[in-house]
């Protein structure tokens, strides 16, 4: 028997899960760790992760580490997207972490990131063949970003990334606070624009017969498709 982790270190939580790999049983998740800390609150706005939040993280990574000791776990793997993806000093948050921590953390590109949130979506088997059947979109809600992709009979048709995740709509919101008291409704109008830019380019007369949201939030971005 083994013991794999896996870590995310995401725009809005750092989250680890256990593993026990066997032959007979296969694979069985056996603890789920989570940790809210909004790493995008910091690159979204000013490009850089703040040493406080710095800290934090990796008092959250250390504590990770000693989890896995106690598991005895044979491997892992840490991924980091983009909240340390657009970061101007990502190099240096990376090697800070391995310093500080000794956990090694990969960067997934956006397409990466993409990807695997679409195996584990198909990974659902006989539902997710059935809605695929059919023209549908799935929609992947970040901290970062939206990607929308749509299919149609199986088929990749497009696929599109649009600037409007849950905290960069958050600090959009702050700013726009400070500057009228309208802001609420015209952060609507600045997202109901870009959602009217992806239909008229992307959709056009197509019907969407099945919508599957990959998202930790139901923000107002996804109401507004």
């Amino acid at each position: 028997m083994k013991c794999f982790a896996a870590i995310d270190v995401g725009s809005y939580e750092v989250a680890m899960k256990i593993f026990e790999i066997s032959t007979g049983r296969g694979i069985k998740q056996i603890d789920h760790i989570r940790h809210r800390i909004e790493l995008g609150t910091d690159t979204y706005h000013t490009g850089k992760v703040s040493p406080a939040r710095m800290d934090e993280l990796c008092d959250v990574l250390s504590e990770f580490e000693k989890i896995m000791k106690s598991y005895k776990v044979d491997a892992y793997k840490a991924y980091g997207t983009s909240a340390i993806r657009e970061t101007d000093n990502t190099t240096v948050v990376l090697e800070q972490i391995k310093l500080r921590t000794g956990i090694r953390v990969d960067v997934l590109s956006n397409s990466e990131q993409r990807f695997m949130h679409y195996k584990a979506v198909a990974s659902k088997g006989n539902i997710f063949d059935e809605m695929m059947k059919k023209s549908c979109a799935i929609v992947d809600i970040g901290g970062g970003s939206i990607q929308i992709s749509l299919f149609e009979k199986d088929a990749l048709v497009t696929t599109q990334n649009i600037r409007l995740g849950v905290l960069r709509v958050k600090d959009m919101l702050s700013s726009l606070r400070a500057r009228t008291i309208n802001y609420v409704q015209l952060l609507g109008e600045l997202i109901d624009n870009q959602l009217e830019s992806f239909r008229s380019l992307y959709l056009g007369d197509r019907r969407i017969c099945n919508i599957i949201v990959v998202d930790d939030y139901i923000s107002r971005a996804m109401s507004a498709i």
